[in-house]
């Protein structure tokens, strides 16, 4: 009895302590989307004005407008974003008469959450946008711009 005294005095005194304990494991994953991207196919056409010509709407209907191809993820959701403004310019720009500003950008899918990748991963994107109003001293010319169309998931 004495020897079973000292054994638990000493498992006390040396911290031995009964140990119950449990594991389980979990799984890591990963879900890998394809790249969202766009690429232009034709460019938003204003066509030929004169001097004093009113503005110019180019709806996503017309032939003008602008078309791109966004791929990516089939049957994947994605946002687009168009810009405010742009300016055309011919013979190095600025001034009134040297530049030609670009509004009121429009697509087809309609700018926002719209986008739908088909399940081909694929959509056309059109846009079309309003020239402003030329005056009546505008430079003659070509003008030209670049704008920028967005998509993201």
């Amino acid at each position: 009895m004495k020897g079973l005294f000292l054994a638990a005095t000493f498992l006390t005194l040396t911290g031995f302590q009964a140990v119950n304990a449990a594991s389980d494991t979990a799984n890591a994953t990963a879900t890998v989307t394809a790249a969202i991207a766009i690429a232009n196919v034709d460019d938003l056409e204003f066509g030929a004005a004169v001097q004093g010509d009113a503005l110019k709407v180019v709806a996503t209907g017309d032939t003008e407008a602008a078309e791109f191809t966004v791929t990516g993820q089939a049957s994947t959701a994605y946002t687009i974003t168009l810009p405010a403004t742009a300016t055309m310019i011919t013979a190095g720009g600025g001034s009134a008469d040297t530049e030609i500003v670009v509004s009121s950008f429009t697509s087809l899918p309609a700018a926002g959450a719209n986008g739908m990748l088909d399940a081909g991963g694929s959509q056309t994107l059109l846009v079309g946008g309003q020239r402003a109003a030329l005056s009546a001293t505008q430079t003659a010319g070509a003008y030209t711009t670049t704008f920028t169309v967005d998509v993201v998931y």
